[in-house]
């Protein structure tokens, strides 16, 4: 199994020097990364909102991280495809990859905000099939198999590995896997055995397409905080866990309401284990272990480990020593 960080920042400040505070804060979690030979980093596309708003241009993102770095791989997940001319994401990304000798994957979404559709609202309804036409254009133009245009610079690599994120939408995970595209996916709504369930649909699709399992990556966002026992786990995420995914309902106009602190705090409770220990490496060393196990037994091939929804950065530190320890056998109470 490949290990990668992966960033989806909350950042609900209005002082641009600490929004660039953090920028720093995350090359040095890459230059982590790179030191200790993990697989790659994650990053979104995200708009008009503070949840993933570091990210409303990941090519320029990703351009930064190809000249920090030499080994890990650069993946965006996702760009949201509905959003954009193919032929300006196909330019940009060979564009990354060349800068990068040859270290970008590009993960494909449809969207799910209508907010996001503010200057195409035309474009929501029929989200899917954009992503999908916009897809296979992507391909043709990075292959040099359209008839009227041709685009520079060419991608470094012969074949750029291509994704589709999925959230819940079984029928997608199927249409990926026959289209041969590699997979994104999350336990957001989702749990072990849904995830199972994703994974054997893209499994049929591969098959049912032609398409070879073996070379075929399925990549899983965990959120991450290691720590020695699930009492002080819970003590440094609870709040900061909250109000990530408070964020996060935000964006839908779901956010709950409570009529006592007492009620906020047994939600506060509550949200987080709903996902640690069992759906998430927010859990010790073991769980964390439990969870990876049960992830690779069901066709996980990597784990892309969310580290920044607000915990302090110490903290982000030393659980990802712990992880690091944890994936290659040591001794993870040395942390």
């Amino acid at each position: 199994m490949k290990f990668s960080v992966s960033f989806f920042s909350n950042i609900n400040d209005s002082v641009a020097q600490n929004m660039q505070n953090h920028y720093e804060f995350l090359f040095k979690v890459i230059q982590f990364a790179e030191e200790h030979d993990w697989y790659g980093v994650w990053f979104p596309e995200r708009h008009y909102h503070t949840f993933g708003g570091l990210f409303p241009s990941p090519s320029v993102f990703a351009a930064a991280v190809a000249r920090e770095t030499k080994k890990l791989r650069i993946q965006v997940g996702s760009v949201i495809l509905p959003l954009h001319s193919p032929i300006r994401i196909a330019e940009e990304w060979a564009m990354v990859d060349q800068l990068s000798k040859g270290r970008v994957s590009v993960s494909f979404a449809s969207g799910w905000n209508p907010n996001d559709f503010i200057e195409n609202p035309e474009n929501f309804d029929n989200r899917k099939e954009l992503m999908w036409e916009g897809m296979k254009r992507i391909e043709n133009l990075w292959n040099d198999r359209e008839k009227d245009i041709t685009i520079f610079p060419k991608t470094y690599q012969k074949r750029i590995p291509i994704y589709v994120t999925v959230a819940s939408s079984k029928k997608t995970c199927y249409e990926a896997g026959k289209r041969g595209y590699h997979l994104l996916t999350h336990f957001i709504f989702n749990d072990m055995n849904d995830v199972k369930q994703k994974i054997e649909l893209y499994y049929a699709g591969l098959r049912d397409g032609g398409h070879s399992i073996k070379d075929k990556d399925v990549t899983i966002l965990l959120h991450t905080y290691l720590d020695y026992d699930l009492k002080t786990v819970e003590q440094v995420v609870k709040n900061a866990f909250y109000e990530y995914q408070y964020a996060f309902l935000s964006l839908a106009e779901a956010t709950p309401h409570y009529v006592s602190k007492r009620e906020e705090e047994i939600a506060k409770t509550l949200m987080l284990r709903k996902y640690s220990p069992h759906y998430s490496l927010l859990g010790t060393p073991e769980t964390c272990k439990t969870v990876l196990k049960k992830l690779e037994e069901i066709g996980v091939t990597q784990v892309a480990a969310l580290i920044d929804f607000g915990l302090e950065k110490q903290k982000i530190m030393e659980s990802l020593e712990r992880l690091h320890l944890l994936v290659k056998g040591a001794n993870v109470q040395t942390i």
